[in-house]
């Protein structure tokens, strides 16, 4: 394994792991920064790394933490302007 596609390995399983800890929205946009990264460095490889599987879990999940938080706070906050 080359120290490139371990480096992207390290990246992609810390944005898996924020993904499912979630940490209050931040462990979402770890993750997502972290599936953006990936695929960016997948794509310009040409073919020599490997792990976009990861890097779409961290893309889909982390969008979906953020979406769920974004959502929430929107709402939290039309709430609050709304029922002054």
């Amino acid at each position: 394994m080359t120290d490139e596609q371990s480096q992207l390995n390290k990246l992609l399983w810390r944005g898996i792991f924020f993904s499912i800890a979630w940490l209050a929205g931040v462990g979402s946009f770890i993750a997502f920064r972290s599936g953006l990264r990936g695929r960016r460095l997948i794509g310009h490889s040409a073919g020599r790394l490997q792990g976009m599987g990861k890097a779409w879990w961290c893309l889909i999940v982390g969008g979906l933490g953020l979406a769920i938080w974004g959502g929430g706070l929107i709402i939290a906050i039309a709430g609050y302007l709304f029922h002054r």
